[in-house]
């Protein structure tokens, strides 16, 4: 079977290294906590789901392209799902990344690591 790549805007991108990770975080509403014994009341709002990219050693020109496609703007990110257990495009947002310059030499400028956070813009509960 062929190996499925990770995609922004359907433009194959350079590939995080590996363990790229999946977070998610439940929103609730304002009136959910717990009581004095402990038992928790909570109205779940939705849940939102963010994966990791981190890459190192990237070619300056394949760092440029990523950050072209996400910097301050909405994109789809074409990646493996481990809720839905599949590959899926997510509609995502990145607010804030890393980049470490490796070196600065004329011609011969490095890209040393490249990292940010792509957040779905559809709730968890949305998606399919």
């Amino acid at each position: 079977m062929a190996q499925n790549v990770i995609k922004i805007n359907d433009t194959e991108i350079w590939q995080p290294d590996r363990d790229m990770a999946w977070s998610y975080e439940v929103t609730y509403t304002p009136d959910s906590a717990r009581a004095q014994d402990g038992t928790g009341y909570f109205t779940e709002m939705f849940t939102t789901e963010s994966f990791a990219y981190s890459a190192t050693d990237i070619p300056v020109e394949e760092a440029r392209k990523i950050l072209q496609l996400i910097v301050a703007k909405k994109y789809s990110l074409f990646v493996f799902n481990p809720f839905f257990g599949k590959w899926m495009t997510v509609k995502c947002y990145t607010g804030q990344g890393s980049l470490n310059i490796g070196t600065l030499e004329e011609d011969g400028e490095t890209i040393s690591s490249l990292s940010f956070n792509a957040v779905d813009i559809v709730p968890l509960e949305k998606q399919s």
